[in-house]
């Protein structure tokens, strides 16, 4: 683990969790520390945010994949026809252009435990209905 992801797991899980908040956010906090080290340059979670480089997050899991109208999404995120969920996430971050080629995101995590708090974060961005 970098000095920075470690940095700021460390931050997350001193200040960020309180005493008494959600399980899913205490289980959450690890990836939250993660995405905004690896993911939060390209990508914010703000609702309402303008996109980055990449789309907004706010409210992704659950959502058709390309569905933004202020983002500009290559063809095979526009016509990919799946919705994020763990069974989608977990290939699209460990090598986004083998699970669809012909996408524009670069990142990958080949860590499957990073993975994993990765999608319980994203998992929190989305309201319950």
């Amino acid at each position: 683990m970098s000095h920075q992801v470690a940095r700021a797991l460390a931050f997350t899980l001193l200040f960020a969790a309180p005493l008494g908040a959600a399980p899913l956010a205490q289980d959450a906090a690890p990836g939250k520390a993660l995405f905004l080290a690896a993911c939060g340059t390209c990508h914010t979670v703000e609702a309402g945010a303008p996109p980055r480089q990449g789309p907004n997050l706010s409210g992704m899991y659950g959502r058709a994949a390309g569905a933004l109208p202020e983002f500009k999404y290559s063809e095979t995120m526009k016509t990919g026809g799946w919705s994020w969920d763990e069974a989608t996430l977990e290939p699209w971050l460990e090598n986004p252009q083998a699970a669809h080629p012909g996408t524009t995101m670069v990142y990958r995590q080949r860590d499957a435990d990073k993975r994993t708090l990765l999608i319980t974060y994203l998992k929190t961005l989305t309201k319950a209905p």
